[in-house]
């Protein structure tokens, strides 16, 4: 965010995150005037570093992940030819996410019966289908006979102004799941605008992702996976 707390929360996050670890790391924001990804990028390098992984906090690929962050690797990687640059995938395609709403289905198992449809709500992009696509693929796997899980977007193709009336006027309650980061204001504004539909049904929400440990480990995980990349690029040199 440009402004508001929310980045200071990151950051305690993050910093919080990897106390007690042993790995070099900097915090950088899309959008800030102090710590925008480019001034940590050229910062990173000035100290000397010859191999960068970005782990970018978001849950899907779409605007931000290929045009705010691939576009400018591609960049880096020309403008610091000594340097290795290393993208890791998302977080929220992780499988340690669909464990993560497996555990918000249970946490509300008393709010779920044979008259209630769950709904998996995401931020979405009106240009990009990975989301819809990676959603959609969620929600199918926490469907089971006993219960149907269905995707919606506050943006794009899934949106809920259109995806939410047809389910409301197939069941007597909807259980929603915010797949967001954090319970905040998109999530509240989002909240209002479904209040707003007046859908003739009674709806619950769990509670977002607000930072759950399973993040870190994911966050781990994906740090893992540049540094087998980094290896595979230096047995490749030797080679």
């Amino acid at each position: 965010m440009r402004k508001g707390k929310l980045n200071e929360t990151l950051a305690h996050f993050v910093h919080e995150l990897f106390s007690g670890t042993y790995i070099d790391y900097d915090v950088a924001f899309l959008e800030s005037k102090e710590r925008s990804l480019d001034q940590v990028i050229d910062a990173t390098i000035q100290q000397g570093y010859r191999a960068v992984n970005l782990v970018p906090l978001l849950l899907f690929t779409a605007s931000h992940y290929y045009e705010d962050i691939a576009d400018q690797v591609q960049h880096w990687t020309a403008q610091y030819r000594h340097v290795r640059f290393v993208l890791a995938e998302p977080l929220g395609t992780h499988p340690a996410m669909a464990e993560w709403v497996s555990h918000q289905i249970a946490r509300y198992a008393h709010e779920v019966d044979e008259t209630t449809g769950i709904v998996i709500l995401a931020h979405g992009n009106a240009r990009f289908d990975e989301p819809d696509i990676a959603l959609t693929r969620l929600a199918k796997h926490h469907t089971t006979e006993q219960r149907q899980c269905y995707p919606s977007m506050v943006y794009g193709k899934l949106k809920f102004q259109e995806t939410l009336p047809p389910l409301a006027a197939q069941y007597e309650k909807l259980l929603i799941i915010p797949f967001f980061f954090y319970d905040g204001y998109l999530v509240n504004k989002t909240k209002r605008q479904i209040a707003e539909l007046a859908l003739p049904t009674e709806i619950t929400y769990t509670t977002a992702i607000n930072f759950d440990p399973v993040l870190k480990s994911i966050i781990l995980a994906r740090i893992a996976s540049c540094e087998e990349a980094h290896h595979v690029s230096d047995t490749v040199e030797l080679v």
